[in-house]
């Protein structure tokens, strides 16, 4: 049987290699990307299951709250209105999925891109540069590297 000190420093030595590649190496990154890679696989097959379920959830919340008044949630606003959000977010997802997940990632649905890029012109970006001397200017360079 291997001495408990020998045991703790191979433990050591393992946890010192792991941040040193953790420094190095977006192994983290890495990691949680592909296990959520993973889950969206196997939760986009179960996702018609799970909309109904939460559709029956939230009616059952509302017959308990309306209906029955058996319980004290419609005197609390904060349950309220976390119960209406949780009503608009599911009925959102099911009524405009693409729509709605294009909210749920930042981006409006109505925007599109900026267009195609450019050649970059430095006699007409100096001449735009000089003719907005009187307001606030910044330049940004940015590199892909």
């Amino acid at each position: 049987m291997l001495p408990m000190r020998s045991v703790l420093s191979t433990l050591a030595s393992l946890a010192a290699l792991v941040a040193a590649l953790s420094c190095c190496l977006p192994l983290g990154t890495l990691l949680m990307a592909a296990g959520s890679a993973g889950a969206s696989m196997f939760s986009e097959k179960l996702r018609p299951w799970l909309l109904a379920f939460s559709a029956a959830a939230l009616v059952f919340a509302f017959v308990q709250t309306y209906f029955r008044r058996r319980c004290e949630f419609r005197h609390r606003r904060l349950r309220t209105v976390l119960l209406w959000f949780s009503a608009i977010v599911v009925v959102g997802m099911i009524a405009v999925p693409g729509t709605f997940a294009s909210l749920m990632a930042g981006r409006l649905p109505s925007l599109s891109g900026a267009g195609e890029l450019r050649d970059f012109d430095a006699a007409e970006f100096t001449r735009q540069f000089d003719a907005a001397s009187d307001s606030t200017r910044l330049v940004l360079l940015l590199s892909p590297t």
